[in-house]
């Protein structure tokens, strides 16, 4: 048997669902996995069409007449990787590094976001000797890129008083509301033609990147919007023929590679203009100094004609990217966008653009997401939108956050930090469905989520345990 750190069965429970892959799209198999441990325990579970799994555990003794206490959390994980991993995150589980600070995985993203919540609650679950109310654990699915099991989930999966979402990041911190979003899918066709002339192939890689919503505000360089300042900048005439940028929209993109044709005199001069301005762009960013620019004469394709790569350039251009608007009185973002993914494929006849929108503002997301159109339909593009979801407006003074703040002033000595986030929560869509519920998030620390980087830190997953035994207790 493996040695795990305390708590035994959170670890136990996580390293299990990490040794199965479960990126977002991908959760049949961590949806057998939920079922099957749930039926080992003698629990009542289903999974409805969707794919959210429902568990319900009762009262422990003294308990029966308590209120019931919803766990949730989110069964997929963001699959990213260092360039030079060689898993495959579809087919293969995760390969756990156990340092004595940080819990890590090797070359890729730990899953920690979400699997934190399902570990947490099958601990709980197992377990005789935890005082508790009745309890639902809901487990949905495909959270990372649209929320689409917490919109097709039943009224009838959320029946109770408290929810307790596990798919915060920061110990300490409760989470009371958060923004909503929409994902905007815009299309450009274009038109090729044959040419002569250089293939220059561009690969920009090594940004930071981070959350799109928690990190939004933070001086982050997008690799899309820059992989487009740098083509724009160059004197020399090109012809765009590929564009590959960026892997969720969620996600601030870490890389792009792009290919373009300029005639054969001026391929020299193009590569070295373009490192230049990189430079120029890096001096500017001195937290950027990992991003790294590589060029190389490929084999020629078809591109665009001159005039439509000007034109399609300067329409996306146009969008805007980042923050759009600051909410002054909680000193956070009220309205973003991140442009997380621009495709246009190797003789392709469009070019496709997904940005994900999100505020506080149901009104100033709609706006926004009109203004995506707008600039869409005026360069002769289209737009179509999913994951729409509202945003989680926050009550404040609930009896579940009553009781939150005390049990943590009593283990810990000090307040807890109550907040919104300028992030995506299933607590709005849950919340919607089912109004009679008062929700909270929490969670222990999870540093780099969505990046390779990502780490939870052992001390803060165990004190966070003590700390949702010590709410269960109480409630």
């Amino acid at each position: 048997m493996p040695h795990y750190p305390q708590p035994e069965a959170v670890f136990r429970y996580f390293s299990e669902l990490a040794s199965i892959p479960h990126g977002s799209g991908h959760t049949e198999l961590i949806r057998e996995w939920a079922l099957d441990t749930a039926k080992r325990l003698n629990l009542d579970a289903y999974a409805d069409e969707t794919g959210n799994v429902v568990i319900r555990k009762p009262a422990s003794p003294g308990y029966e007449s308590h209120p019931r206490v919803i766990l949730q959390g989110h069964m997929d994980m963001v699959c990213a990787k260092l360039p030079d991993c060689n898993k495959d995150m579809e087919t293969e589980g995760l390969d756990l590094i156990w340092g004595e600070e940080f819990l890590t995985a090797d070359g890729t993203t730990l899953g920690g976001d979400d699997g934190i919540a399902i570990a947490y609650a099958f601990a709980i679950l197992e377990s005789d000797t935890i005082p508790h109310p009745p309890l639902t654990a809901v487990f949905t699915v495909d959270e990372e890129t649209g929320m689409d099991g917490a919109a097709a989930i039943s009224p009838d999966a959320l029946e109770g008083t408290y929810l307790i979402n596990i798919d915060s990041e920061d110990e300490g911190i409760f989470t009371v509301g958060c923004a909503g979003g929409v994902r905007s899918h815009l299309c450009y066709p274009v038109q090729l033609s044959p040419a002569k002339g250089s293939l220059v192939a561009l690969s920009l890689c090594g940004l930071t990147g981070g959350h799109s919503g928690t990190e939004i505000h933070k001086p982050l360089l997008n690799a899309n919007t820059l992989m487009l300042h740098l083509l724009r900048s160059v004197p020399q005439k090109l012809r765009l023929c590929t564009w590959e940028g960026g892997i969720r929209d969620n996600v601030i993109p870490t890389d792009c590679t792009a290919e373009v044709v300029v005639p054969d005199p001026d391929a020299k001069a193009f590569m070295q203009a373009v490192t230049e301005k990189l430079n120029q762009i890096k001096a500017e960013y001195p937290h950027e100094s990992g991003i790294t620019l590589k060029t190389s004469i490929a084999p020629n394709c078809e591109p665009l004609a001159v005039e439509h790569t000007d034109a399609l350039l300067d329409a996306l251009a146009l969008l805007p990217n980042g923050v759009q608007k600051m909410n002054e009185r909680l000193g956070m973002p009220q309205t973003s966008l991140n442009l997380g993914i621009f495709t246009l494929p190797e003789y392709g006849e469009s070019m496709h653009v997904d940005a994900l929108i999100r505020s506080g503002s149901n009104a100033e997301k709609r706006q926004l997401a009109d203004r995506l159109r707008q600039l869409a339909e005026q360069a002769g593009g289209s737009t179509s939108e999913s994951g729409d979801y509202p945003a989680w407006e926050y009550v404040p003074d609930t009896v579940l956050e009553q009781t939150a703040v005390k049990v943590f002033c009593d283990l810990y000595g000090g307040k807890p930090k109550i907040e919104t986030i300028h992030a995506g929560l299933e607590c709005g869509i849950l919340n919607a469905k089912a109004p009679q519920l008062q929700c909270i998030s929490i969670g222990p620390d999870l540093l780099d989520i969505h990046t390779p980087r990502e780490r939870l830190s052992i001390a803060s997953a165990a004190r966070t345990w003590d700390f949702l035994l010590a709410l269960l207790k109480a409630l």
